[in-house]
């Protein structure tokens, strides 16, 4: 029971690491989750309007995932709640800080679109996203035409069906093509 000398590597190639691949950070997410959750927290507390925190929030947990997104591997799965939090948060952000009357709607719902649409060009083999970006532009397009309310008495589940739909896609999206 004597105590042996430590055996030292005498090759010098490295453990499996590759070229490609990022460093893996853990608790990207959650850490700016969380963050991002709290920073929404602050601006009361700094005497910025309540009405802005909302907005604030899907901003900074769509900014979360996309950094989620760019730091890790850029999975898909970032990428898409990334721009539709991105996108909530500028379409209740600008009716909220603009004063823009009967187009509140139609520019919500346009930045919806427009966020499904920037899902495409960043991963262009998948082109799903242009599925609900449709709809949201042409309701959108329409709502700023003609001044319109489109399918008024649908339009409180418009926006839950779709953000359903692309949650329940997600899960069960195959993980490779």
């Amino acid at each position: 029971m004597g105590l042996r000398p430590i055996e030292r590597r005498t090759d010098t190639a490295p453990l499996r690491t590759t070229a490609a691949a990022p460093p893996r950070r853990r608790g990207v997410l959650g850490g700016l989750v969380v963050f991002a959750v709290g920073f929404a927290f602050f601006l009361p507390a700094i005497r910025v309007p309540n009405s802005l925190t909302g907005p604030v929030l899907f901003l900074a947990l769509g900014g979360a995932f996309a950094a989620a997104y760019w730091l890790g591997y850029r999975q898909f799965v970032y990428l898409v709640p990334a721009a539709v939090m991105l996108g909530l948060g500028v379409g209740l952000l600008l009716p909220g800080v603009f004063e823009l009357g009967r187009y509140a709607v139609a520019i919500f719902f346009g930045a919806l679109a427009a966020a499904f649409v920037i899902v495409t060009i960043l991963a262009p083999d998948h082109r799903w996203p242009l599925i609900p970006a449709l709809p949201l532009a042409a309701i959108a397009v329409l709502g700023i035409i003609g001044g319109i309310d489109v399918l008024p008495g649908l339009q409180p589940f418009i926006l839950p069906v779709v953000l359903m739909g692309v949650g329940a896609y997600l899960l069960v999206e195959p993980t490779q093509r």
